[in-house]
């Protein structure tokens, strides 16, 4: 994986923290009525689909069970339909789809360490042998 890639998917996983920090506690009613939350709320989700748009199309394909496609076209409904945001489904994503996003999110990220960890330790090997005879 590309480090740009990495850096991407991690910015992904602290925006799912926030957005899930700034409902804490909210009831639907409550989050209606908070305006500061509602905009928090979705400037979050539309900065989420701007970054799906920079992963790479190799971490895409890799991960077909993600919802890239989803996440991009959501930011495109609050970028380019503000107004007519459907509040109901940004709640139904935040409270159900975004903390499954983000464990799939990490496990990528956790596969990733193990396997950069595992290239290390065989070079560290290498070095310890020194060169072929």
């Amino acid at each position: 994986m590309k480090n740009k890639d990495r850096i991407v998917l991690q910015k992904l996983s602290n925006y799912i923290s926030d957005v899930k920090s700034f409902v804490n506690g909210y009831s639907y009613t409550q989050f209606l009525d908070d305006k500061k939350t509602l905009a928090s709320c979705a400037f979050t989700v539309l900065q989420m689909g701007e970054l799906a748009k920079r992963l790479s199309t190799e971490v895409q394909e890799e991960h077909t069970d993600m919802p890239w496609k989803g996440l991009r076209g959501m930011r495109n409904r609050i970028v380019h339909d503000y107004e007519n945001i459907d509040f109901n489904v940004l709640w139904e994503t935040i409270g159900h789809d975004l903390p499954e996003f983000q464990k799939n999110i990490n496990h990528i990220l956790q596969e990733e360490k193990k396997d950069v960890e595992s290239l290390n330790d065989d070079e560290s090997e290498d070095v310890e042998k020194g060169p072929e005879p």
